[in-house]
Formats: structure tokens, sequence, C-alpha cells
């Protein structure tokens, strides 16, 4: 609930693995989870739980092909349904590498249609993190791709319509051996939208740094900015739009100490034209605490969710944080 207190947790899956990526609350009060399973198939397939307000188990669906997919990301859509994203690597589905998935569901979870996009001419890998649905119904998808020995892996930027039809992409790309990863994409108060990514440089290529884009509907770049961070490539950061048009950023940095390094979840708030507002660290000064996910409630209050070695857990357990719409915890 909104103290904190655990009102219910529950766990889903078959005999082998599973992993969870993104949850949603959705219109009929239940909740809609999506990750990936090793249980049911015969391969790694994108895994999707639909519960009720109680965590009870409505339905459970797999979706994809023979080799393996991963659902990164899930969104209720207009007119009722969902859209999942995240990518697959398998024939029939991909173009032979790891490609962009799309997958349109029923409100009972039936696949509707799927989609994969990727360089066809010469195969890359392409991964999804998020997407966003736009006024028309179509969808803006954000993730990267990878050139292999010629580049790093770059931002990638894709705009589909309703039906899975692709209109156009765009791919933003540094000189040199960068790594430019999005992560999320946040809706701006202008029409625009923010896109958090995750960010190095040739010169200290094992230091990341959260990076924001704001791009108009057309992915033309309005303004782009570079927030120092001592992170690592196992972090990565993501942003949610707020009600006032700020964008708060979660991610995670490193301490460099006397007994070793020292990882800390972090927020920063940032105004419409990228300007920071404040920043605050989480966690406890012996182990390393991370953050993965942010989002405000409806009374302008922050929560974000990532990961602790902290509070007496036994490898890593699940951290979440609730602060005020300043960033401060009581």
């Amino acid at each position: 609930n909104e103290r904190g207190l655990l009102e219910w947790d529950r766990s889903f899956g078959g005999s082998s693995n599973e992993d969870g990526y993104d949850v949603i609350a959705t219109s009929d009060g239940g909740f809609l989870f999506v990750g990936h399973t090793w249980s049911f198939g015969n391969g790694q397939q994108v895994y999707a739980v639909k519960t009720d307000f109680h965590g009870n188990t409505l339905w459970e669906k797999t979706y994809g092909g023979i080799m393996w997919e991963v659902g990164e990301a899930i969104i209720e859509i207009k007119g009722g349904g969902f859209v999942i994203t995240g990518y697959s690597n398998s024939p029939g589905i991909s173009s032979g590498n790891a490609d962009v998935y799309l997958i349109k569901i029923d409100v009972n979870g039936n696949l509707l249609w799927q989609r994969a996009y990727g360089n066809q001419e010469f195969p890359n890998h392409e991964w999804a993190y998020d997407l966003f649905q736009l006024p028309d119904e179509g969808f803006i998808v954000v993730g990267s791709r990878d050139r292999y020995n010629t580049e790093s892996r770059n931002i990638l930027i894709i705009n589909i319509d309703a039906k899975g039809t692709l209109l156009w992409e765009k791919e933003i790309k540094a000189n040199g051996y960068v790594d430019e990863v999005a992560y999320s994409i946040s809706p701006g108060s202008d029409g625009d939208f923010f896109i958090c990514t995750m960010v190095n440089s040739e010169t200290e290529p094992n230091t990341f740094q959260p990076q924001v884009f704001k791009i108009d509907i057309y992915g033309n770049i309005d303004w782009q900015r570079t927030f120092n961070s001592n992170s690592r490539k196992h972090h990565h950061f993501s942003a949610a739009s707020t009600q006032s048009g700020d964008l708060v950023i979660v991610g995670s940095s490193t301490q460099d100490l006397a007994l070793g390094q020292k990882d800390d979840a972090f927020i920063v708030r940032i105004d419409s034209n990228g300007n920071i507002l404040w920043t605050r660290p989480y966690g406890t000064t012996d182990y390393d605490d991370w953050g993965w996910s942010v989002f405000e409630t409806p009374n302008t209050n922050l929560v974000f969710v990532g990961s602790t070695q902290s509070f007496g857990a036994s490898l890593f357990d699940v951290y979440l944080v609730g602060t005020n719409a300043e960033g401060l915890t009581q």
C-alpha cells in the first residue's frame, strides 16, 4: 500500500527459470506482468501473467518461437488489449539475429499479431526496452542496435502504426566506439518526448552516465543532456514524466572507497529544459543498492524500485523506496 506495507506477494512460473521486467496496473483493477520463461515451449519465451487486484492468477501466456524471446515492457492500449515489446532471436520471427519484437494481445492474452524489426540487409542485434502509444494509436519504441566490430551500441527509435507497420526508424550514434542504449520513453507536457539512455565514452569506456534526449513526434532532437555519474555497464537508467512537466531519472552510481567499490541508487529531477532541480542518493553506507525504475504517484510522491544487498539481504532483494516530490524520505 502507499505506506510500503506488504499486503500480498506471489510467485509465478513453472519448473524452470522465470524473470520479470515490467508490471502495470490495468484498467480493470488488476495487474499484468511481463518477462521471460524457460518453463514452457521449446526455448526462452516472452511470459505474461494477468492477475486480479489481490494477485490471483487470471491467465498466463507465452509468446515466441523456438529460440529465445524476452519481454521488456508492456502497455495497455486504447480500445482494450495490450502491447508488449522486447526482442526475439527465433527463425520465422527475427531476421536471424536478435530483432526488436512487438506483440499485440487482447484482454485475455490471446495473440492478435506479432512483428519483428531489424536491419534486414545487414542483420545486427536490435533490442527494445520501452514503448509509448501515440495519439494516432501507433507506437514509438526505443532501444538499441549493435553494429558489431564497426561501432558499439547505438540508440534506436522506431515509429510503428496501429497495425504494426514500420513507418520510420532513427539511429542516434556518436562517433567511435561509444555505447548508447535507450531504456525508457516518457511523454512531455508539450507533445514531445523524453528518451532516457546510458552512454560511455572512448576515453572512459568503463564509466557510464545517464543521458536524456528531448525529441518531437518525428524523432527530431530538440536537446540532449548528459549527467555526471560514475556508473557501470550492469547499471542502467530510466525516467518518468511528472505532472508538473519535469522528468525524474533513476539509476545507480559507484563510489570508489578505501575498502573497495560501493553502489548507491539515486534520483535526479530535471525540468523540461534539462536543468537539474535536485539529486539525491539512496541506500546504506555498507552494501550495494541499485535503482531500476521510477514513477510519480497521483499525489506527486515518487516511488522507485531496484535491488539491494542492504537491510539483511542474503544476496540481492527487491528495493522499494517512496519519497515526497523533493526526493526526501521520512
